[in-house]
């Protein structure tokens, strides 16, 4: 290993290192605006230039490896020479505009000029002039200040996978910008403006919002999906600015996703900020009423109090809590009121596996993110990772960077950033019989051919660290259990469950990722019918899922239904029979935004979103976090733990919790990941720690059922409309395609529909009869025979047309004018 001197201190490196990192390692500083620690180096600017001792020239510090014995001085007059004739060169063209900047206050380009910038120019020819770009919604351009560092451009091929930006032109007329005159299309898109060393590239959402000084800054945790990115709030008068991300090599490294930075101007709209109560004047319902917060929590005991416990039942949005509420929820419905039943898993549909004592290394992931790139065999079983887990699919990016052969199982192409992923569209329901086939391949070595399931199992076989990722698809699928069960024995077949391989390697390869938000601590917490806080098998009998649930309150057995942040007329698999619930029981709403459902509720208890309290939230691989408050609640709502807190004095058994520390108490004691000791704002537990998957059970079969005839329906989650914050974002809603169903060309050809012409869709194997009217969109990528849409739209609620039975096959034909829509409910 070379060992080096920089500025009098020395330092041993690893062979190859460039003098930039060295540097960085030691502590130290060289300017610097092209080179970026997680992109390729790329030598532009040169505004690194130091003095190598035996050198006659000033070196890139950024591009030069060092070696064994060089002496390197980064502050030296020949390096400070160096770089003021380089800023000299790069403010010739630079405009005079930091008064109106958005990055002023916030600019490498303004910082270092201050050091090593002129204060005067000799140029007095005509300034460059270039064309400023319309890349969308998110990106301001104002091309003027572009220095040609290239980092938008390197990060447009490296790291998000969708070459949009590039330089066309050369010399003096060379300029950044997209090759055609297009808008952004990445998911990753807002990234490029943040690593933008100059004003070229501006968050178009913050424009003229605020200056960088006059910003207090939180650090805080994205909800939006299970990664949970290291990010920062930058607000101003209570109102959320910005937001940036923070590094962390773990989890995000420097990145997050677009939904995750620019949906936060969804947090204020449609929100609850007062208790309401339902009034009943004269036998006709008059309505909510506003009323006091003692009022409400009497009003909302006396209807739990009204009822056996058994007719009680819960129903969570994990996505929207932090780890406190989940806790004190199933606390409070099982220790106060005494009720069994509770569940937040909306959208599954298999609940078989409830039956099996599953531990957590049987829901969460086993291979830390970080170790993701190090898989030299990635199967995607039933995930969508671009779309469902943005910031995991870029550890799969660099997996197969790397050599490593990635393959997708699912029912259409994959509209995948992954450099020579296969996808293998397997018509639905036949997942389970494909993997079969692998597992058979696998354990008979002689079998020979080019079918998908030969080639799966040959690059498994091949494979030193294979893993196989159960996504959204998977999780939700009628089937759920029999292809988790046979991924685990895959994964047996190849020594990949931690066992230790031939290399003495222990390598855990099985990772199960739900993508919803914080979905890991409503595991961990029991905020499931058959299973307590810390995996604790409950003793008692277990109590009923969300479907039980739902169908238990339409035949009248449950009574009351109290729901935290959940709405399942809008996210359950069946919204009609969700509307039947609710219309049929007493409902208690417990959460932060206007949702169809506070309108069917009889209280209302208004909550409070992740920015505006300390919070704890747990990611897909198992890791605890804490989160900062940055901004106070709307109006008078409350964390929603305190107001459970609150609600149980009203109950012979209270709550043993009176603030945040005894609340993390308690919850530590059910499950040692959660010691507070261990956990602080910016420290990182560990991964993945937890007890060996579950092997040995027997593959069942499942029941793929494929209700009605026509067009198989799939509904999947709608990425800039997947949970109620990104609903209310006018950010979100310009990136968001809308309500569309998807379907291949040549169904909509014998259909005789075009693309953009309205359809009308129904399934036609229940009564009455369901339809919709809805937009078609022609896409290759789905195959024959499947029709795709997207959940979560209101006023197109597709839905209406799913059950938990199975997969609906449904009619379609070319919309008529003046055609009802039907509805069941």
């Amino acid at each position: 290993m070379p060992t080096l001197i920089i500025d009098n201190k020395e330092i041993q490196v690893k062979p190859g290192t460039s003098i930039m990192e060295a540097a960085t390692m030691l502590g130290g500083y060289i300017p610097h605006f092209c080179y970026h620690p997680k992109l390729s180096v790329a030598g532009n600017c040169r505004m690194c230039l130091v003095e190598v001792e035996k050198m006659p020239k000033p070196v890139v510090a950024c591009a030069m490896p060092v070696s064994d014995g060089m002496v390197v001085r980064t502050s030296s007059d020949m390096a400070q020479r160096a770089r003021r004739g380089v800023m000299e060169f790069l403010l010739i063209n630079h405009p005079l505009d930091c008064p109106v900047c958005d990055q002023g206050g916030d600019c490498s380009l303004q910082d270092l000029a201050m050091k090593y910038g002129p204060d005067r120019s000799r140029f007095h020819e005509t300034k460059r002039h270039a064309v400023d770009k319309d890349l969308g919604p998110l990106i301001e351009t104002e091309m003027d200040r572009c220095i040609h560092c290239t980092r938008c451009i390197r990060f447009s091929v490296e790291i998000a996978g969708v070459e949009e930006m590039g330089a066309t032109f050369r010399g003096d007329h060379m300029q950044i910008g997209t090759y055609v005159e297009q808008t952004l299309t990445s998911e990753l898109a807002g990234n490029m403006a943040e690593i933008c060393p100059v004003g070229a590239l501006n968050d178009k959402p913050f424009h003229f919002q605020a200056r960088n000084w006059e910003l207090k800054h939180s650090v805080g945790l994205c909800s939006h999906c299970s990664v949970a990115c290291h990010l920062r709030w930058d607000h101003i008068d209570n109102g959320i600015k910005r937001v940036k991300a923070r590094s962390c090599d773990a989890i995000n490294e420097t990145w997050i996703c677009d939904k995750g930075r620019y949906s936060y101007d969804g947090l204020t709209v449609g929100r609850l900020s007062k208790p309401m109560v339902r009034r009943d004047r004269g036998g006709a319902t008059a309505g909510l009423a506003v009323v006091s917060w003692p009022e409400a929590l009497e009003q909302a005991a006396a209807l739990l109090k009204q009822v056996r416990p058994d007719e009680v039942a819960g129903l969570a949005d994990a996505g929207l809590q932090s780890g406190e509420d989940l806790f004190a929820f199933q606390d409070f419905l099982r220790r106060v009121v005494g009720t069994p039943h509770i569940d937040h898993r909306l959208r599954q549909r298999d609940f078989s596996g409830d039956d099996v004592a599953l531990t957590r290394a049987d829901l969460l992931m086993n291979t830390p993110l970080a170790q993701i790139e190090r898989a030299d065999c990635i199967v995607l079983v039933g995930s969508d990772s671009r779309y469902d887990v943005p910031l995991l699919n870029l550890r799969v990016r660099k997996a197969a960077a790397n050599g490593a052969a990635v393959f997708a199982i699912y029912p259409r192409q994959l509209n995948s950033t992954i450099v020579g992923m296969e996808t293998v569209v397997v018509y639905p329901g036949n997942e389970a019989a494909f993997l079969d086939e692998v597992l058979l391949a696998l354990t008979h070595q002689a079998l020979t051919g080019e079918t998908p399931a030969v080639r799966v199992a040959a690059a498994l076989r091949k494979a030193q660290r294979p893993l196989l990722l159960l996504g959204d698809y998977a999780i939700c699928h009628p089937m759920a259990e029999a292809m988790r069960r046979r991924v685990v024995a895959i994964l047996q077949e190849c020594q990949a469950l931690g066992q230790g391989s031939s290399q003495g390697e222990k390598w855990n390869g099985y990772n199960r990722v739900d993508p919803s938000g914080n979905s890991a601590a409503a595991q961990d917490f029991g905020v499931v019918p058959h299973r307590g806080p810390g995996y604790h098998r409950l003793s008692a009998a277990a109590g009923r899922n969300v479907r039980a649930i739902l169908e238990a309150a339409v035949a009248g057995e449950i009574k009351v239904l109290f729901l935290m942040g959940a709405d399942p007329t809008i996210d359950a698999v069946e919204p009609a029979l969700a509307r039947a619930a609710l219309a049929k029981a007493q409902v208690i709403y417990l959460g932060a935004f206007e949702r169809p459902a506070v309108r069917m509720a009889h209280v209302v208890l208004p909550g409070v979103l992740i920015p505006e309290k300390m919070a704890t939230l747990t990611n897909c691989e198992g890791r605890v976090q804490q989160s900062q408050q940055a901004v106070l609640p709307a109006g008078e709502a409350k964390e929603e733990w305190r107001i459970l807190r609150a609600l149980s004095d009203y109950f012979p058994e209270r709550l043993g919790y009176d603030n945040l520390q005894q609340l993390r108490q308690a919850m530590a004691q059910t499950d040692h990941r959660y010691q507070p000791q261990s956990l602080s704002i910016g420290d990182l537990a560990p991964p993945c720690d937890h007890s060996p998957v579950t092997v040995g059970l027997p593959l069942n079969e499942g029941h793929p059922a494929h209700l009605g005839s026509g067009l198989l329906l799939l509904v999947e989650r709608a990425f800039y409309h997947d949970d109620p914050v990104l609903r209310r974002s006018k950010i979100m809603a310009q990136l968001d395609g809308g309500a569309v169903v998807r379907m291949c060309p040549g169904d909509a050809a014998r259909l005789h529909l075009g693309d953009g012409e309205r359809a009308w869709i129904s399934q036609g194997f229940g009564t009455p009869q369901i339809g919709l009217e809805m937009t078609v969109k022609l896409d290759t990528m789905v195959p024959e025979g499947v029709l795709f849409g997207s959940g979560g739209y209101s006023e197109s609620l597709l839905q209406d047309l799913c059950s938990w039975d199975g997969f609906v096959a449904v009619a379609v034909s070319k919309s008529e004018t003046g055609r009802l829509e039907l509805r069941n409910g």
